[in-house]
């Protein structure tokens, strides 16, 4: 079994911005490394081999154009305990990708989130509140997606890319 998720997978300078200010935060909380630093976009779980290579194969298939997101809030979610990056806007195209990927693994056994979509970057898990912190808003430019497996080691979870699309104009 995989754990999986589709992602923005931000690039190194923009994640080691998100890291510097997730330093400048002094909250209690267990921050993030900047390697898994990355924007969820579906969620897919626990899944077996041969369906993880079948959406592997589908994912090729989904057409997007390059998104470009502007990270300006701060929060905190309380039932998972989550600092977050949020953006106060959210482009159209966003939507359109996480719906075409939500759509396509509908025809899949898996249990997927029917919550509203939200782009967010978590900086720590197990925060306490929410930050009072000014900061210059963050830009995210991504121009392709990723499958990403979430892998446990004895060092923590690390976030593996399996293969990554591009998001083309």
């Amino acid at each position: 079994m995989k754990r999986l998720f589709f992602a923005l997978w931000p690039d190194d300078q923009t994640r080691a911005q998100i890291d510097a200010l997730n330093h400048s935060i002094d909250e209690p909380g267990r921050k993030l490394v900047p390697d898994n630093l990355h924007i969820t976009l579906v969620f897919l779980g626990n899944v077996e081999e041969d369906i993880a290579r079948a959406v592997q194969r589908d994912a090729a298939m989904i057409q997007g154009s390059p998104i470009t997101l502007q990270f300006d809030e701060l929060d905190y979610w309380r039932r998972p305990r989550v600092m977050c990056l949020t953006c106060h806007r959210q482009p159209k195209n966003l939507y359109s990708l996480v719906n075409a990927l939500t759509k396509m693994l509908e025809s899949y056994p898996l249990r997927l989130d029917k919550r509203h979509y939200r782009a967010h970057i978590t900086l720590a898990r197990k925060a306490q509140r929410r930050p009072a912190k000014n900061f210059k808003p963050i830009t995210v430019h991504a121009k392709d997606f990723a499958l990403v497996e979430s892998v446990s080691t004895e060092r923590g979870v690390r976030y593996d890319v399996l293969e990554k699309w591009p998001l083309k104009a």
